[in-house]
């Protein structure tokens, strides 16, 4: 399976907070590496997504989020929290952990899964196409805003297309800001 950018959009994003359960990825492991994806399934078995569904969230109820930081520049991994978009200061329940996201401008692709290979993997290769997107908007990404990205579910457009066997979209979000001009 392939992907391909089908929508990009720079956007304000006010201040939120990611809540839910984390785990520490490896920068340097293949596509065949369960350790988020069991964290997502582990999630799905033990409740908590459907606990999490129930906090104040500033998203549809049944859109999830994985967020990806903590990293550094030289660093070998980094952290991935599985979890949801909720408003900025809503507590973390005890057993969770968060990450606040700061009001910032918002780089936003929708990748879509093709049947061939173009475009590399949906999930690993997601940042590199909103990059892009970036690159020819003349936007880059802020390292400012915390070094971090977004991935996106969509109950609508990722979670049901998967379920009726249909090509999903992945929403995608990177901080941004405008490249400087260039004055000579």
């Amino acid at each position: 399976m392939g992907a391909k950018l089908i929508k990009f959009s720079v956007q304000p994003f006010s201040k939120a907070r990611v809540i839910g359960k984390g785990v520490t990825q490896k920068l340097d492991v293949g596509l065949e590496d369960r350790t988020i994806q069991d964290l997502w399934e582990q999630m799905e078995r033990d409740g908590s997504l459907e606990f999490l569904a129930a906090l104040p969230k500033i998203t549809p109820p049944k859109d999830t989020v994985g967020w990806m930081g903590d990293f550094q520049p030289g660093d070998d991994q980094y952290t991935y929290l599985a979890g949801i978009l909720a408003a900025a200061d809503t507590p973390a329940p005890e057993g969770y952990i968060y990450r606040d996201v700061v009001d910032c401008e918002m780089a936003i692709g929708w990748i879509q899964a093709t049947p061939d290979a173009e475009g590399g993997d949906l999930m690993a290769n997601a940042s590199d196409h909103v990059t892009k997107g970036m690159a020819e908007n003349r936007y880059e990404y802020d390292a400012s805003k915390g070094m971090f990205e977004i991935e996106y579910y969509s109950y609508e457009r990722f979670r049901m297309p998967m379920q009726r066997g249909e090509p999903p979209i992945l929403e995608f979000y990177s901080p941004c800001k405008r490249v400087a001009e260039n004055c000579s």
